[in-house]
């Protein structure tokens, strides 16, 4: 009877699994991206492994006047990398480990929070959604911040039932870790104060354990601090100087943010239209209203800070001024899912629920299908083209240019590097052999892209 009650129990979830990862990992090999970051991480792994030059510095925030994050994204690579020897498709085993990381561990804290239901429902809404999907394949800073909201929550979770030292000291850690993999995290620092706030202070235990979950997400900024110590505070200097100044370099727009908002919505809504997008945001928060006065104890505090994030994110964005890229807003799906599960469950109306989920699969089968298509600029073209790149060239003296769409020529520098083909860096002298995109008639092509050899070749 029990190992029935077991497969009657995690066989819907393993089936869900598989179509999570078939969506996600299909001909992945071909679709993964080796663009500006791609290639920033792997010259990272080859400092580090290669080099043996460990760093103290993560990712820069917005551009390259902007200041540094913790390196927690780029030791979480070195595994990978060392398992392939530095070739970049440690990428592609790294996107699938955490995607597969995400699924079922969000699976067992939201089961934990709520119950099997609420973890299923929220898991087959992430599923279907081809622009999650997509993030989720994508080797990049972004593809922790799910997790990271959802660790949080449970943390809270945990520190409203049983209010344990070792419960906020994990939160701070997972605060301090997750805002240095992308600064979209800092709305999760301001949801935490709401929460410490709407949960109200009970005991001196619950002060001694905000004042130990602040210490530990101090804690998570060592190697910053170490950095500028031995830099004389450049990266500080780099901080105040943008919120001083760098945000003013680029002409503010406090609605741009919305335009972003509503495509980022798409996979949800189906219309990309702004007044649609405004009716959502206020159903939500609608949702969550409701939740709170329906609910009680963690369930009802839970739900008050969300619908204050909630009312409260605009107003940073706004701050922000400028246009936001649409993956900065990807904090908030976890929100979004958990309130419309939440919502429905809450109004008996399962049926409801299962005609959206229903309606969302329709709508999304052709984007989600997109999503498998081939990247002919990816990684796994990028190299076909350097690898019949060091057949055309093997015994000639020459060096590459790249005749390419901007931004295009990223990638090519590493693997011509890992494959081990050598230029003389004598540009006035030897011969160039061009990459060219798009390709012409006259061009050797490898797919999309072409080689263009010197005539004297």
């Amino acid at each position: 009877m029990k190992i029935r009650q077991l497969i009657i129990h995690i066989l819907p979830v393993l089936l869900l699994f598989v179509v999570f990862a078939l969506i996600r990992w299909y001909n992945l090999e071909e679709r993964i991206i080796f663009a500006w970051d791609q290639e920033q991480f792997s010259n990272q792994m080859k400092e580090i492994l290669a080099n043996h030059k460990p760093t103290l510095l993560g990712p820069r925030v917005v551009s390259d006047t902007g200041f540094f994050l913790a390196p927690y994204f780029t030791y979480l690579l070195v595994p990978f990398y060392l398992l392939t020897k530095l070739h970049p498709v440690a990428l592609q085993y790294f996107v699938m480990t955490v995607s597969a990381f995400f699924f079922f561990g969000t699976y067992v804290m939201l089961k934990k929070i709520f119950d099997k239901k609420t973890s299923f429902f929220f898991l087959l809404l992430w599923t279907i959604n081809p622009l999650l999907a997509q993030y989720d394949s994508i080797p990049w800073n972004p593809i922790y911040i799910p997790l990271g909201v959802i660790a949080t929550w449970y943390f809270f979770k945990k520190i409203y039932d049983t209010n344990k030292s070792v419960d906020w000291a994990l939160l701070g850690i997972t605060l301090g870790v997750f805002v240095n993999m992308h600064f979209q995290f800092v709305f999760l620092i301001l949801y935490s104060a709401l929460f410490v706030l709407v949960s109200g202070v009970r005991t001196k235990k619950h002060i001694f354990g905000i004042v130990c979950a602040s210490a530990f997400f101090l804690l998570m900024f060592v190697p910053l601090f170490l950095f500028d110590i031995r830099h004389d505070f450049l990266n500080i200097k780099l901080l105040t100087g943008f919120f001083a100044h760098g945000l003013d370099a680029i002409p503010s727009d406090r609605n741009v943010w919305r335009t972003v908002f509503t495509i980022f919505l798409e996979p949800l809504l189906i219309l990309r239209n702004e007044y649609v997008t405004v009716l959502f945001y206020i159903a939500v928060a609608g949702m969550f209203a409701h939740l709170y006065r329906n609910t009680k104890k963690f369930n009802r505090v839970f739900n008050l800070a969300n619908l204050v994030i909630w009312l409260l994110f605009p107003i940073g964005f706004m701050v922000y001024g400028k246009r936001p890229s649409e993956y900065y807003f990807v904090f908030l799906y976890p929100f979004i899912y958990i309130g419309i599960v939440s919502f429905f469950t809450s109004i008996k109306r399962p049926i409801l629920l299962y005609a959206l989920i229903a309606i969302l699969v329709f709508l999304n089968l052709q984007p989600l299908r997109n999503n498998l298509k081939s990247n002919m600029f990816g990684l796994y073209h990028k190299e076909r083209a350097v690898i019949k790149l060091k057949e055309l060239t093997n015994g000639k003296k020459f060096n590459v240019s790249f005749s390419v769409p901007l931004g295009e020529h990223t990638g090519y520098d590493y693997l011509i590097d890992w494959h081990g083909i050598k230029q003389t860096g004598n540009w006035s002298v030897d011969p160039l052999v061009q990459v060219h995109i798009p390709v012409a008639k006259e061009d050797i092509k490898v797919g999309s892209i072409g080689i263009i050899l010197p005539k004297d070749f």
